[in-house]
C-alpha cells in the first residue's frame, strides 16, 4: 500500500499520464469514502496513456512489470481491460503494485513512460 501511494503520487505529475485514479489521492473522486472505510488504500492504480500503441510499449518496456490477465501475485503486474473487451479508453492501464522496492519500481515505470511520451 504504500508503494503504491509513491508510485500514484509520481504518476500524478508524469506528462504522459492522464485519468489517473487511486483512491489514496486526495483529489480522487473516492478518497473520501476510501478514506472511511479503509485504513490503507490498496495496491490498484488505473490511468490513461494517449494510445492502445503507448498503453502496450508502456507495458512491455518496464523492466520490473508483468503483463497480466488478472491480478493475484506478489510482483507488479498491469493489465489492458479494452483487450477483454471492457468499455474502456484503449490507452487504460491497470497496476497493481507489487513487493519491488519502489525507488527501482518508479524508476522502471518512469523510464517507460518517457519512452512512450517521446
Amino acid at each position: 500500500c504504500s508503494s503504491a501511494e509513491t508510485i500514484a503520487r509520481r504518476l500524478k505529475d508524469h506528462r504522459a499520464v492522464s485519468g489517473l485514479r487511486f483512491p489514496g489521492l486526495e483529489g480522487d473522486v473516492s478518497h473520501n469514502l476510501a478514506r472511511a472505510q479503509m485504513e490503507r488504500f490498496g495496491f490498484l492504480i488505473s490511468f490513461e496513456l494517449a494510445s492502445e500503441e503507448e498503453a502496450e510499449a508502456f507495458i512491455d518496456n518496464c523492466t520490473l512489470i508483468e503483463s497480466a490477465t488478472s491480478f493475484g501475485g506478489v510482483h507488479t503486474s498491469a493489465e489492458r481491460r479494452s483487450k477483454r473487451g471492457d468499455a474502456v479508453p484503449p490507452g487504460f492501464v491497470r497496476l497493481a503494485i507489487g513487493c519491488e522496492p519502489v525507488e527501482e519500481l518508479w524508476k522502471a515505470i518512469e523510464t517507460s513512460l518517457d519512452k512512450v511520451a517521446g
